[in-house]
């Protein structure tokens, strides 16, 4: 007996097919045909879950966001030190601005992600920071925070030497290898002892 598709099945099954088709042809090169084809349907059923090509893009971005979230969450909850746990936190992030989407698109997707969803990257953006400045506060013990750089300034700091980390021009392997560096040189200077310096 087969179990019949909700339109919830159906509208994510669509979302997985578009997924496959933004990284392919980029934002504007992506029809609601291309997409409705990928998704093996028509474009009449299409339009039945989606009003356009934004309309799928931002609902993509959403559960996009969402799962890299949850995933996230998950890694700064694992067992493990506070460089690991930190560190599998932020390589999600490094892992979606370099995973899923071909490298010849990346870019014009979030900058099309920037004008079409650029509430919904904003709220991301302050959701990561409010996971980061958790897993580091519930670390204070082992770190000199307050003193150095707040747990929220030291969040965005991190956040924002990811991003930076995933213009370079290298190999994923590299990026995560200097990921893993930069929050162990983090972790170390603003661990208590002879590194730890107070602000000015």
């Amino acid at each position: 007996m087969t179990t019949r598709r909700t339109p919830e099945d159906r509208r994510d099954e669509i979302l997985t097919a578009a997924m496959s088709v933004f990284g392919r042809y980029g934002y504007r090169r992506t029809s609601m045909e291309l997409i409705a084809k990928a998704a093996g349907i028509s474009r009449p059923a299409l339009y039945q879950h989606f009003s356009g090509r934004e309309d799928v893009f931002r609902a993509m971005g959403t559960r996009m966001l969402d799962g890299v979230l949850s995933t996230a969450r998950d890694a700064a909850s694992a067992p493990g030190s506070l460089v690991d746990r930190l560190y599998a936190a932020l390589s999600v992030k490094l892992e979606l601005v370099l995973g899923s989407v071909d490298a010849e698109h990346r870019g014009e997707l979030l900058n099309e992600a920037g004008t079409v969803a650029a509430d919904l990257l904003v709220s991301f953006k302050k959701k990561f920071a409010d996971l980061i400045e958790d897993l580091l506060a519930a670390s204070s013990g082992e770190l000199s925070l307050g003193t150095v750089i707040s747990a929220r300034d030291c969040a965005e700091l991190l956040l924002d030497t990811v991003v930076g980390i995933s213009q370079a021009d290298a190999p994923p392997e590299s990026l995560h290898r200097r990921l893993h560096q930069m929050v162990e040189l983090t972790v170390l200077g603003l661990s208590p002892g002879p590194m730890a310096t107070t602000a000015p």
